[in-house]
């Protein structure tokens, strides 16, 4: 589906941005998750810090849980914004920058 391609494609470019933080996009369709090179349990942490759903995985892995009965701003969509990617991305740049949560 277009969500699973936009939400995966957004995943994508957070490993690309922060390979320190995460190490590859897992799962399929819009059960995806990110394989973490920090520890799962900090990324949850400040996830949730930030207000994002996450649940942590087996292998190191967070499940990315976006909310997907959202239209407008903070919707997965062709070309719009992404709210959860935005959030995530404030989670890796704070731990890249600071380490643990």
């Amino acid at each position: 589906s277009r969500k699973a391609g936009a939400l995966r494609q957004g995943l994508d470019g957070l490993v690309a941005q922060y390979p320190d933080v995460f190490e590859c996009v897992t799962g399929a369709g819009l059960m995806l998750g990110l394989k973490c090179k920090a520890s799962n349990m900090d990324v949850v942490t400040a996830a949730y810090d930030c207000e994002i759903l996450t649940v942590p995985a087996a292998d190191n892995v967070v499940r990315v849980l976006p909310a997907l009965n959202r239209s407008g701003a903070g919707a997965i969509g062709d070309g719009g914004a992404n709210g959860s990617i935005c959030a995530m991305n404030s989670v890796a740049s704070h731990i890249s920058a600071h380490g643990a949560a």
